[in-house]
């Protein structure tokens, strides 16, 4: 076994290295620039980890290249996303760099015109709009919205129709996600996580999306002359280049749940009668058994034994067309092939399943482990010509099958912790997949609670722990005052009854009672993904109370 140290990549390919750690800003060459809000004016209801979302971004860029601005809060105006002033003095606003990274909040009215709004007030407004946006006619290329709903492409809703004609020049890329998204701070991290795996941007962002949580659906659309280019481009650009280009064809991906397993699906909030917990091993994975899983998988043995550790404990192997890793976590993730998205006959689930199950078990991934089948996702690909809005129908070019971790018949609940899932294309060719798996070796009773009285009644437990979750709840929403809310005029045109309403609202998306697999110790957990909404703003949150 040989071993090297992971030269991180540069995804500008042609900059120089700055060789710097932490967000490194004061730049002037117009590569990046951010913006980043969570204390909004009186009509917005706050977040709590959108810096941090947006630092994980440029954190990693910027040990590159500076970035020209990364503006917060109050500091984040209107004028950075309007033609007047979007690259003032050549250095401030979303047209004044090549990449632009926006987190907050966002909103998709029914007319297809996106909303974000902003943490100050200028001009005697305070919220920009997509159809008041002018951009590409001067820097930007690759446009991140880190927000809800900025690229929706279900209810009548597609990118042409909302950002084609903002599009005033050559944007390349946009990602954003079609439904609700998270306040969480790993969604610029991850990103790059993902991307030196050495994935593609648009496979980049919607694993680290899917890393997170699988209850929202995350988009990335790209550009070209025709439909083979846009195509082409969304599937193969992994750098980020300075050149313009011609957007008379778009082409998007995102992905979708097929179907819940029939027993997923019924025991989603059984009570458990076990509920010890559990204690895992600390490595799935040795080097002599990551670098087997390497040679099984394709690599030859001198290949497979050469391993390469990044700045973060990751070891690699591999080359540019099969790349292994693993994670200091145990993750391991192997990058197969590409996708074929010329091939649109969709493969039979069954044959997808047989041939995961048939790979897993060739590869030893689970080994030891109790699996059963969850949720079968499809990676969806839509697009159109921008200058007739013509639609081609969407097609599936992946099938996804889920497996979670099982024991004493509860499951994994996590999006990224004690599951295994397997990417399968309609060739029947395995392009991806991703393992957190790791072996129980012991199992250990937990204390319990006092109860009130010798035998207090069930009905107190379910109340006790909604109890947990409304404390949760209170903490997110804070002390905020809403009732001197004051939308501009635009936006009470556009609001329903309601949306309107500035009471916060919350509504449970999912539900589930499962093992937390995020920790070596292994805790029987009752989860909730919840949705939060102020107005027409809202955010998802992860909620968990311990059984």
């Amino acid at each position: 076994m040989s071993y090297k140290k992971f030269i991180a990549e540069n995804p500008f390919p042609a900059e120089t290295e700055s060789a710097t750690k932490g967000v490194n800003l004061g730049g002037t060459s117009g590569t990046y620039g951010a913006c980043s809000i969570e204390d909004f004016l009186p009509r917005t209801s706050d977040l709590n980890l959108t810096h941090d979302d947006a630092e994980g971004f440029l954190d990693y860029v910027t040990r590159f290249t500076p970035a020209n601005f990364w503006y917060k809060d109050r500091n984040v105006a209107v004028w950075l996303y309007e033609e007047t002033y979007d690259n003032w003095q050549d250095r401030y606003g979303m047209d004044a760099v090549k990449v632009f990274y926006h987190s907050g909040h966002g909103n998709m009215f029914p007319d297809g015109i996106f909303a974000a709004p902003m943490g100050s007030i200028w001009d005697n407004r305070a919220t920009a709009w997509s159809d008041n946006m002018a951009f590409a006619n001067e820097k930007l290329r690759y446009l991140f919205w880190s927000t809800c709903l900025g690229l929706r492409i279900s209810e009548g809703h597609n990118p042409i129709r909302t950002w084609s004609r903002a599009n005033k020049g050559g944007l390349r890329m946009i990602f954003g996600y079609d439904t609700v998204s998270y306040d969480n701070k790993n969604y610029g991290k991850f990103f790059w996580n993902e991307w030196n795996k050495g994935r593609s941007f648009k496979d980049a962002f919607i694993e680290a999306s899917w890393r997170i949580s699988h209850r929202q659906s995350p988009v990335v659309c790209a550009m070209g002359a025709n439909q083979a280019e846009a195509k082409a481009r969304l599937a193969n650009e992994r750098f980020f280049y300075t050149p313009g280009v011609c957007s008379n064809y778009w082409a998007w991906e995102w992905r979708n749940a097929v179907r819940k397993a029939k027993r997923e699906s019924a025991n989603l909030l059984k009570e458990p009668r076990n509920k010890n917990a559990l204690i895992l091993a600390p490595d799935m994975l040795d080097d002599t058994l990551f670098s087997a899983i390497g040679n099984k998988a394709g690599l030859t043995k001198r290949t497979a034994s050469t391993i390469k550790i990044d700045d973060m404990g990751t070891r690699i192997i591999g080359t540019k067309d099969l790349r292994v890793s693993v994670n200091r976590a145990g993750h391991v993730s192997l990058d197969m092939a590409k996708a074929n998205y010329r091939n649109t006959e969709l493969i039979g689930e069954n044959k997808a399943l047989k041939l995961a199950e048939g790979f897993i078990s060739e590869l030893g991934l689970a080994k030891g482990i109790k699996l059963e089948q969850a949720t079968t996702y499809h990676t969806m690909q839509g697009g159109g010509n921008a200058k007739t809005e013509e639609l081609y129908d969407p097609k599936v070019i992946e099938t996804i099958i889920q497996f979670r971790q099982e024991h004493d018949n509860l499951k994994s609940v996590n999006s990224g912790h004690g599951l295994i899932s397997v990417a399968v294309d309609n060739d029947g060719k395995i392009t991806r997949v991703f393992s957190s798996l790791k072996p129980i070796v012991d199992e250990r009773e937990q204390a319990s609670a006092p109860r009130k009285g010798k035998s207090a009644p069930a009905k107190e437990f379910t109340r006790s722990r909604d109890e947990l979750f409304q404390q949760q709840i209170d903490r997110i929403i804070g002390g905020k005052d809403y009732s001197t809310v004051n939308f501009d005029e635009r936006t009470k045109t556009l609001l329903t009854r309601e949306t309107a309403d500035i009471t916060p609202t919350v509504k449970i998306i999912d539900e589930k009672i499962g093992y937390d697999f995020s920790s070596n110790i292994v805790k029987p957990v009752h989860q909730r993904d919840v949705e939060i909404a102020v107005g027409p703003y809202a955010k998802r949150y992860k909620l968990r109370v311990d059984l």
